[in-house]
C-alpha cells in the first residue's frame, strides 16, 4: 500500500539571473524612468552628457565602413550604441534645440508653459471660475491642457515626429557604418554575446 508522505517544501527562493540583450535595456529604461520621477533627472542628464567620447574619433571617416556580415553589423551597431550613447544624446538636443530656434512660435509655446507650471508650483495659489474654488489636481490638468493646446497649435507634434526620425536617422547610419573594432576594448568580453556561423 502507498504511505502518506509528508516532505516539507515551504522556504526562500531567490534566483537570481542575469539580464542580457533587449531584457537588460528594458529594466535600464524602468530604472531611469524612476531616477527621473525622483527628481534626479538634470544630475543624470549632465553625467551622461559629461561621459561623451572625443568628437574627432565619433566623427572620424577614416573608421567609416561597411560592414562584412549580418551578424558583425548587429554586434557593430549595438556595441556603437552603447559606445557613443552620451554623442547620440548630444545629437537629438541638437536637432531639438535647431527645431526650436527655427519655429519661435514653438519656442514661445514651450517658454510661456514652462513659466505656466513654474507659477503654479510655487505657491498656494487659488483659482476660481464663479464660486467654485479648482482643487490643485485640477489646476494642473486645466494648465496642462492648456499648454498641450498651445504646442498644438505652434505645430510641435509636427517637430517631434521630424526630431526623432531626424536623429533615429542619424544614430542608425553611424551606429550601422562606425567600425566597432576600431574602438578600445572593455573588459567585459560577453557583454554583447553572438553566435556567428562561421
Amino acid at each position: 500500500m502507498a504511505e502518506n508522505v509528508n516532505i516539507d517544501l515551504s522556504g526562500e527562493m531567490n534566483a537570481t539571473t542575469e539580464k542580457r540583450g533587449f531584457q537588460k535595456y528594458v529594466n535600464d529604461m524602468e530604472l531611469l524612468v524612476q531616477h527621473v520621477r525622483s527628481g534626479a533627472g538634470p544630475a543624470l542628464l549632465m553625467g551622461v552628457i559629461a561621459s561623451r567620447r572625443p568628437w574627432t574619433q565619433f566623427v572620424a571617416t577614416d573608421n567609416f565602413k561597411a560592414p562584412p556580415s549580418i551578424p558583425r553589423l548587429s554586434r557593430r551597431f549595438y556595441r556603437n550604441i552603447e559606445y557613443f550613447q552620451a554623442n547620440y544624446l548630444v545629437v537629438f538636443l541638437g536637432l531639438f534645440a535647431y527645431c526650436l530656434i527655427t519655429s519661435p512660435l514653438l519656442l514661445i509655446a514651450m517658454v510661456a508653459s514652462f513659466f505656466g507650471y513654474r507659477k503654479l508650483t510655487s505657491g498656494p495659489n487659488t483659482w476660481k471660475i464663479g464660486s467654485w474654488e479648482l482643487t490643485k489636481t485640477q489646476q494642473y490638468g486645466l494648465a496642462a491642457a492648456g499648454s498641450m493646446a498651445l504646442c498644438w497649435l505652434a505645430g510641435a507634434g509636427a517637430v517631434l515626429f521630424w526630431v526623432l526620425g531626424a536623429t533615429v536617422t542619424v544614430v542608425a547610419l553611424h551606429a550601422s557604418f562606425f567600425d566597432s573594432e576600431t574602438l578600445p576594448v572593455t573588459n567585459d568580453s560577453d557583454q554583447f554575446p553572438m553566435i556567428e556561423q562561421v
